[in-house]
């Protein structure tokens, strides 16, 4: 019996001693901090004023409370834009109705949109400097964008005695009317370019044969790589396309036709 536990034992050992030494797995080593940045950057362009035209004679007076009767048959006028000059005729005090007998006629005799040349929107200087400013000089220094000229006139008639007693005219451009620069970002982020080799290098050293190997020649983790990567340009604000500038239009003849409506005097 003594002998037989003496030969487990040595054959144990003898086992053990065959079973080839292998080196630790190897951890995913962590990845660096990986910074982002993100840089705005702006194009003016000239602005003009809305040019305004506003003639009232006295021959009779406009007094609160006065009807006046909307007449808009030769223009192409959206429910949303009679709806506005409504609340304008309003807010200056007047009655809006639809029936012939009215004090007043208010004509719209010419709601119109025409292209003209494009704006060219010059790139302006941040106030804190960054690399991204220079590049950006030399790439991209100005965009010409598409340009919507608005005009609008009108006419109040005194129904009585058939006078017009007022008469205006307005026009804008689309740069003019929006007011604002168009505005750029761009996103400057490191990115690693070699993740996925490093993952698969732990991967293959981490199997059972690699790992025989590394105990007798251990082998060095391969680093990560960075690199500076730029996005960009995203337009966050600013209408510069045909198809932006064609989506102010509406906006753009409601302000006008706001502006001269103002300039009735009303006693």
């Amino acid at each position: 019996m003594r002998f037989l536990l003496i030969f487990f034992i040595l054959a144990l050992s003898f086992g053990c001693s065959l079973t080839p030494k292998m080196a630790p797995k190897l951890n995913v080593p962590p990845k660096p901090l990986l910074s982002k940045e993100i840089y705005q950057l702006s194009y003016s362009t000239e602005l003009d004023s809305a040019r305004i035209k506003s003639v009232q004679l006295p021959a009779h007076p406009i007094e609160k409370n006065n009807t006046v009767r909307i007449v808009a048959d030769k223009v192409a006028m959206t429910d949303t834009l009679k709806s506005y000059i409504t609340q304008s005729l309003k807010n200056q005090g007047l009655s809006v109705t639809e029936k012939r007998g009215a004090d007043y006629v208010l004509n719209v005799h010419q709601l119109d949109l025409s292209f003209g040349p494009d704006k060219t929107y010059l790139l302006n200087r941040p106030k804190a400097s960054h690399p991204l400013y220079k590049l950006v000089t030399q790439q991209a220094p100005s965009y010409q964008c598409s340009n919507i000229i608005a005009s609008v006139s009108m006419r109040l008639t005194h129904v009585a005695s058939s006078d017009v007693v007022w008469f205006a005219k307005s026009s804008i451009d689309s740069a003019s009317f929006q007011g604002t620069p168009l505005q750029f970002s761009y996103t400057k982020e490191q990115k690693l370019t070699n993740e996925h080799d490093v993952i698969s290098f732990v991967v293959e050293q981490n199997s059972e044969q690699a790992r025989i190997a590394r105990a007798q020649e251990p082998v060095q983790l391969p680093e990560y790589k960075v690199e500076e990567a730029i996005s960009g340009p995203e337009k966050s604000a600013g209408a510069c396309t045909e198809t932006e500038v064609s989506a102010l239009t509406s906006a753009m003849h409601q302000k006008l036709t706001a502006i001269l409506i103002d300039k009735i005097n009303v006693l």
